[in-house]
């Protein structure tokens, strides 16, 4: 997938600023099935999962650099920076094999998701430079959102199409890429000769608990699956103060909100928002 130019393609980059109860184990659980050889299907996953959580986490540490940035001449810099990383970062082919159409599927959607989020870029910095309307500017934004729920969705869909008919799990970087990180933070990769009872053990909680966090029907385990664990929830902030260059879809991104949420708890009848801004994250 060879990155193609603005009047190609529309690239983005300012849209990413950014693009499972406890109690005492009992001698019944200790009878369970140690782990499997992981499957090429799962190791597949895994790699693509890794190169694009590596990209959109790069992307979300260069807006936290610009939200930091002293002086406008430092957060010039560090924009040049992000585009430079963002356009290498659209050039360099993720490792998909060839021969599974399935994950090639979800490539296509989230590397397009990817490309309108840099073109939304470019088109920013050309509404900053005069050279666009702020008429126009707000039809890219709005056309360069709905593209990006679109293709975030049926990456969603194909994702789990994908988990359900090859058995895998999905990997740390899976869950981010699906906006479904463990809200505890707290998760254990099974090994070579792991039980569901040893992780139970280790981890202070019960077998029947992380069967249930984890929507597991048997005991059987894979080298390479990631588990959920027991812990306390983190909070999360009830408002947000929009920033120069917020977009609703980059914040949507960085609060885990929907952009259609975001509109409905702030009685939004568009996508307009201006620096300073407080947005509701919670009704």
């Amino acid at each position: 997938m060879e990155m193609m130019s603005k009047k190609a393609i529309a690239a983005t980059v300012i849209a990413t600023s950014l693009l499972f109860s406890g109690g005492v184990i009992s001698p019944s659980e200790t009878t369970v099935s140690a782990a499997t050889k992981v499957s090429s299907y799962q190791t597949e996953l895994n790699t693509f999962a890794a190169h694009y959580a590596k990209i959109l986490r790069t992307v979300e540490s260069y807006n936290v650099k610009l939200d930091k940035a002293k002086s406008e001449q430092e957060a010039i810099r560090i924009y040049d920076e992000y585009l430079a990383y963002f356009e290498k970062a659209l050039d360099n082919v993720a490792p998909v094999n060839g021969l599974n159409a399935d994950i090639q599927k979800m490539d296509v959607h989230i590397y397009d998701s990817l490309v309108e989020m840099y073109n939304l870029e470019l088109d920013t910095i050309d509404y900053l430079n005069g050279d666009m309307t702020k008429a126009n500017y707000d039809k890219a934004v709005v056309a360069a959102t709905k593209f990006i729920d679109e293709q975030e969705a049926l990456f969603k869909k194909a994702a789990n199409t994908y988990k359900t008919k090859h058995r895998v799990t999905f990997s740390r970087d899976m869950l981010y890429l699906l906006d479904q990180e463990p809200a505890q933070g707290k998760t254990y990769t099974v090994k070579k000769g792991d039980t569901l009872y040893r992780i139970a053990k280790n981890n202070k909680t019960t077998v029947a608990t992380l069967k249930k966090l984890n929507n597991l029907k048997s005991d059987s385990l894979k080298i390479g699956q990631v588990l959920k664990l027991p812990g306390a929830p983190v909070s999360t902030p009830s408002t947000y103060k929009v920033q120069k260059g917020d977009t609703l879809y980059s914040i949507s991104k960085k609060v885990k909100v929907s952009v259609a949420d975001l509109k409905k708890i702030n009685n939004l009848k568009s996508d307009r928002i201006h620096p300073g801004q407080i947005l509701k994250l919670k009704k």
